[in-house]
């Protein structure tokens, strides 16, 4: 195997330890014999490094100048027609592949430690005949762990083209990223269903829920998304994926989907129980709620009647001239009380 060589490690970067992504700029220079790395300040110092009888994998993270975007898509003989989409945000389907590219957008989850939460992390690939252009809108370093993998040849990227270096970043996206948030979220929705469990049917632990949710929702429609255009690949002769790596995106990847698209399934699921046992606690409290009103009324019934007895405007009713009268009722009243809540008792209404 080749020696490595041209590596240029910076603190800044991520060419070799850890994820945070500083530079703008980087390329990787690779053919079967050799493969080179540069992180670089501007687009013109990245395009003295461009070698067109090698693969080039460029990376730019969060550059909005639409000038050097477009220098950029131009060297590689790319039309700048696609830079809108590449700026906007707002992830737009795949549909076909262009004349001087095949263009697709990702949308991951990505875990951010410190404040233990999942966020949208967007991007997008151009594969070209000798280059694959990678834009990052966030500076997350997603795919650090496959460019150091690849600089120190542990993967097969210099033995094919860059459809096989796209192949790897999709790959990394999916296994790494897609299986690590959809375990962060089954993980918050064991913690929840204690919280619902201990919690009863409290405004805050349904407030949770539906954070819950909208943590949930978003990763449905990428993986589907990715699907189609594994489903384009197997389908389709592309110009820009060879027979030989398109293997490896419809049985690989394609594999890995459906689990992905399965275990989406399974946080659904998992939500909807959670629900369900939030909904649970709420008719057990309303209806402990109404099991108490119904003793109450129960017991006030008979006392109501006898004071309604009572009241009545009658001339001749001889216990109320007797000094004894007021007491005698008023524990009439006690003892129909006690009564009925001693009888409820025993017959376990509460």
């Amino acid at each position: 195997m080749a020696q490595m060589r041209g590596i240029r490690p910076t603190p800044n970067g991520d060419a070799q330890n850890g994820n945070t992504v500083k530079t703008r700029y980087s390329i990787v220079v690779y053919d079967a014999q050799e493969i080179v790395s540069f992180d670089c300040h501007n687009i013109d110092e990245l395009l003295r490094r461009v070698d067109a009888t090698r693969v080039n994998w460029v990376t730019v993270r969060d550059v909005h100048d639409e000038e050097e975007l477009s220098k950029l898509l131009r060297h590689f003989n790319v039309d700048p027609f696609i830079l809108p989409d590449i700026l906007d945000e707002t992830q737009v389907a795949f549909e076909a592949e262009y004349e001087d590219c095949l263009y697709l957008e990702y949308m991951v989850p990505f875990l951010e430690e410190k404040e233990d939460r999942l966020v949208q992390s967007r991007g997008s690939f151009i594969l070209t005949s000798n280059a694959l252009i990678l834009y990052e809108h966030q500076l997350h370093g997603l795919f650090s762990r496959t460019r150091r993998r690849a600089l120190n040849h542990l993967t097969h990227v210099m033995e094919h083209g860059p459809d096989y270096l796209l192949y790897l970043l999709i790959r990394a996206v999916i296994v790494e990223h897609f299986q690590q948030g959809f375990k962060h979220l089954g993980h918050q929705l064991e913690q929840l269903e204690d919280r619902v469990l201990t919690g009863g049917g409290r405004e805050q632990v349904y407030r949770a829920i539906l954070s819950a949710r909208e943590d949930i929702k978003p990763w449905n429609e990428p993986l589907l998304e990715m699907e189609d255009f594994l489903e384009y690949v197997k389908d389709a002769e592309s110009r820009f994926i060879t027979e030989p790596v398109a293997k490896f995106f419809t049985k690989s990847l394609l594999r890995e989907i459906e689990t992905l698209l399965t275990n989406y399934d399974r946080l659904r699921a998992m939500l909807k129980e959670v629900m369900d046992l939030y909904m649970g606690n709420v008719e057990r409290n309303t209806g402990r709620v109404n099991q108490l009103l119904t003793v109450i009324a129960t017991v006030f019934l008979p006392i109501t009647f006898i004071a309604s007895i009572y009241g009545m405007n009658f001339t001749y009713m001889p216990e109320l001239e007797q000094p004894w009268g007021y007491p005698a009722v008023l524990l009439l009243m006690a003892t129909v009380a006690g009564g009925l809540l001693l009888f409820m008792k025993r017959r376990g209404w509460f």
